[in-house]
């Protein structure tokens, strides 16, 4: 029995870190797309790129590895049943009954590490994520500018100007090279072009200005004729970020400690999310040891398909369950436990069928009479 656990430790481990390498790779070319997007509109500094994307996989990973664990045992006890060896170990007496012990036992290891991910790794990746999103401290300034993109400027109350400035490029030393600026103030428009450039912050008022040299500006009101065009040596610009939006709510990044003391339905329907995915991988494995089975001579493709459809009503139901707890249309005690407790139930009574060599789902024999 130990070679045979160890034969199934190996395969299950290496075909699930497979299925889940495979997850995060797509899930990582889909999100670079989309963070490179964001980047070059000046959402946030180009330098953060490979931050978000790891912390966006941090984030996420808790939620691939039960899936990747699921269709890793599918796999895995499939082609047991292909190769016939579920029916050497079954002619051993080796069932699906002596399997779930040591199939469970994976389990749990790896719900161990969905545990750590769900309630300390992923919502420090999603607090990272926010303040990454949000921040507009010193240490934005130079890293805010995208060369080739046209950046927003936002003026004070006061003197009312703002505009866009464009870029072609900045140096290693921070330096900004042929800058356009079209600004307006009052009724007034202007342009300017310089040189080079750089940003510059006031230490004693935290005031950010855009520093020009080397250029001329072109001053007037449209419809008018009194434009002025005025050579300068340095011209200074204040400007403001936009304001930072949340992305994401308080609940998702805040730590569980802090959870379990807040009340609102929002932090409950958020502690009970999190505690379903390490549940799920254990309920999930009872799915898996069922409709894994496979008839030699024919194909499993029908079986991984019912797996899968599934997979999809469990989180599907686990999705409403969570909408309902958020606006209290469930009692917070009852929580997300009824939906596990009856996949729990379902997924018992088809283990228990399927052990007995029994159909999943009974069909009652219908007599006919034979006609005289």
């Amino acid at each position: 029995m130990q070679i045979i656990n160890r034969a199934l430790l190996r395969e299950l481990t290496t075909t699930t870190l497979a299925v889940a390498f495979i997850f995060v790779a797509l899930f990582m070319v889909v999100s670079m797309v989309k963070i490179l997007a964001k980047a070059a509109a000046g959402s946030f500094p180009a330098k953060f790129i490979f931050t978000m994307l790891g912390l966006q996989t941090v984030e996420i990973l808790s939620l691939m590895l039960p899936l990747a664990f699921y269709i890793g045992l599918l796999i895995t006890l499939g082609r047991w049943y292909q190769d016939n060896e579920m029916t050497v170990l079954a002619a051993c007496g080796v069932g699906l009954t002596q399997l779930l012990r040591p199939v469970l036992l994976i389990a749990g290891g790896f719900a161990v590490v969905v545990t750590l991910l769900a309630f300390y790794l992923a919502p420090i990746a999603t607090r990272l994520v926010a303040q990454i999103k949000q921040d507009d401290s010193s240490r934005y300034e130079a890293g805010a500018i995208t060369p080739g993109v046209f950046n927003e400027i936002l003026g004070s109350d006061k003197t009312r100007e703002g505009g866009v400035y464009y870029v072609e490029n900045i140096g290693s030393d921070g330096v900004m090279q042929k800058v356009f600026v079209a600004t307006r103030r009052l009724d007034r428009q202007g342009i300017v072009v310089a040189k080079t450039g750089r940003e510059v912050t006031d230490t004693a008022s935290g005031d950010r200005f855009l520093v020009l040299e080397n250029g001329v500006r072109y001053d007037g009101a449209p419809g008018q004729g009194d434009y002025r065009m005025i050579v300068f040596e340095r011209y200074a610009i204040r400007i403001e970020l936009p304001a930072p939006v949340l992305r994401h709510t308080s609940f998702h990044a805040m730590p569980t400690l802090k959870l379990l003391g807040d009340r609102d339905p929002g932090a409950n329907a958020e502690l009970h999310w999190r505690l379903s995915k390490p549940i799920a991988l254990l309920l999930l494995t009872l799915f898996a040891l069922v409709f894994a089975y496979t008839q030699p001579r024919r194909g499993r493709y029908v079986s991984l398909f019912v797996a899968i459809i599934a997979y999809f009503l469990y989180s599907n139901l686990l999705g409403v369950a969570d909408a309902m707890l958020k606006r209290g249309r469930v009692p917070a005690e009852l929580g997300l436990w009824w939906v596990h407790g009856l996949f729990l139930v379902l997924g018992v009574y088809l283990f228990w069928r399927r052990a007995n060599n029994l159909p999943l789902l009974p069909v009652p024999r219908l007599f006919w009479k034979r006609a005289a």
